[in-house]
């Protein structure tokens, strides 16, 4: 393991843990029928939302095991299918936070957690990106 690849890991989980404490607080802003709405409104999207990044982590860990010619375009073509998660992913959650009425704090607090968990992963990406390149 390079340096860059332990820094962009350990960003990563800084970003993952401090997303986790905003999204934690942001819940304080809510009522306890709120609360309550967004249990039941989500359920579908906590069971099945992390099949499509089951299989975004397969493919990024099936990368190591393509041919040279190959990994660049699939390690690349993970990382958009990645982003394309986030993005489908967020989308989806601020519509519905928007269509359930939910409080206008809570929603730009929980968006913030949102960013911070989005920037550990960029963090992530780019330095493990870069690694090949500065530890040769």
């Amino acid at each position: 393991m390079t340096p860059l690849f332990i820094a962009g890991f350990a960003l990563l989980l800084l970003g993952l843990f401090g997303s986790r404490f905003l999204a934690e607080r942001a819940t304080k802003l809510l009522s306890s029928q709120e609360k309550l709405t967004l249990l039941d409104s989500f359920s579908r999207l906590r069971v099945f939302g992390g099949l499509p990044l089951a299989f975004i982590v397969l493919s990024f860990s099936g990368v190591g095991y393509l041919p040279q010619g190959w990994f660049w375009p699939a390690y690349f073509g993970s990382c958009a299918l990645f982003a394309i998660y986030l993005l489908v992913v967020h989308r989806m959650i601020s519509r519905r936070l928007e269509k359930l009425s939910i409080n206008v704090d809570y929603r730009t607090a929980y968006n913030r957690a949102r960013w911070v968990s989005y920037s550990g992963f960029l963090a992530f990406f780019v330095l493990n990106t870069l690694s090949p390149f500065v530890s040769g």
